[in-house]
């Protein structure tokens, strides 16, 4: 975002002052403007005669007294150019644009990224095999807790061990029966 006259851009609460807004660089301050306020006046209205600082109420300690100093520094600094509208960008995508992609895409900065389907699909294992592991991972095998939600017949239990009720959790990590025959599958492939 580049501030130009200042008409549309929120004091408060937009990314205008050194590519952050005032609630994050002083939350000190913005705590004490008044709630009416935050999203009422723009930079140009704030800062014709520091109107900025009628929006705060309420005793400045010495913390928010040394912060609110600095931000006033830092508006002093501030030259609006009354000729250029102000410019808001999509800071997520490269054309400056806001787009549903862009924004889906942001949800997601930071997440680890899982991607089953390479190591499902690219394997050596038999066609039938992947395809398994590929309903198993989505949770789309017809084992009997699916039976039931459908209200299709289903048996009580796991029929391998008879212990627990049967889901792909159970089949795949906790029956002793499915654990007991991968170990000696696993045994006889040393």
């Amino acid at each position: 975002m580049s501030v130009g006259d200042g008409n549309s851009t929120l004091i408060w609460t937009d990314n205008w002052l050194h590519g952050s807004s005032i609630s994050v660089i002083a939350p000190r301050i913005f705590m004490l403007v008044l709630k009416q306020k935050r999203n009422k006046h723009t930079v140009k209205e704030a800062l014709l005669h520091d109107q900025w600082t009628q929006d705060i109420r309420g005793a400045l300690g010495v913390a928010a007294l040394a912060v609110l100093l600095v931000l006033v520094n830092n508006l002093d600094e501030v030259q609006l150019s009354p000729d250029v509208q102000d410019e808001h960008k999509w800071r997520f995508s490269e054309s400056g644009q806001y787009s549903a992609k862009s924004a889906y895409t942001t949800l997601f900065i930071g997440a680890t990224q899982f991607q089953p389907w390479q190591l499902i699909w690219k394997s050596w294992a038999p066609s039938k095999c992947q395809f398994f592991m590929w309903l198993a991972l989505h949770n789309r095998c017809w084992t009997a807790d699916h039976l039931a939600k459908r209200g299709l017949p289903h048996p009580e239990r796991c029929g391998l061990c008879d212990q627990e009720e049967e889901s792909m959790q159970h089949l795949l990590i906790g029956c002793v029966v499915a654990k007991k025959s991968g170990s000696t599958c696993s045994a006889k492939l040393d």
